[in-house]
């Protein structure tokens, strides 16, 4: 291989780097927004007409009702009595200008003293590479309760 080659292969390579990292980062930014209250923050790592789909909830579609869901009062009650919303690692493919995590997520709500686990869900998310960076155009979320939908998700990782 020339040198020239290698640049070239070596910056491509360095790109899905930084693309893996800024997905990374757009997912693990997600908790700290939504616990600390910041519903204009949270709702804008969607696109504009970005979807939340929570089947046991609501689907969510856009920013303005995304921003009302975090101010809405289940929300509000769970981040004032103390909750940590946490995404475990993604598995994660890049395929230009889209990309796929599929991951667990878990929210932990403080009650009497002490954190118990409030869900546990199967998550995938679907993002698409904006002029801003990588944004969240839809993310599924299904309670591991035995569901199928729930372990279909789980099961596209390892296609």
């Amino acid at each position: 291989m020339d040198l020239e080659s290698t640049v070239r292969a070596l910056e491509k390579r360095v790109g899905e780097l930084e693309d893996r990292l800024a997905i990374y980062q757009l997912m693990y930014t997600y908790g700290p927004a939504a616990d600390s209250g910041s519903a204009k923050a949270a709702a804008h790592l969607w696109t504009a007409d970005g979807v939340y789909d929570v089947a046991d909830v609501a689907a969510m579609t856009g920013h303005r009702e995304l921003e009302q869901m975090y101010e809405g009062k289940t929300h509000q009650a769970l981040i004032h009595k103390g909750a940590a919303h946490l995404t475990a690692s993604p598995h994660v493919v890049i395929n230009g200008d889209r990309a796929v995590a599929t991951c667990y997520s878990f929210v932990f709500a403080h009650e009497d003293g002490n954190y118990k686990v409030w869900r546990v869900s199967s998550n995938r998310w679907d993002f698409v590479r904006e002029s801003a960076g990588w944004r969240i155009k839809r993310r599924t979320n299904r309670l591991l309760d035995g569901s199928e939908q729930a372990r279909a998700i789980l099961g596209r990782a390892v296609e």
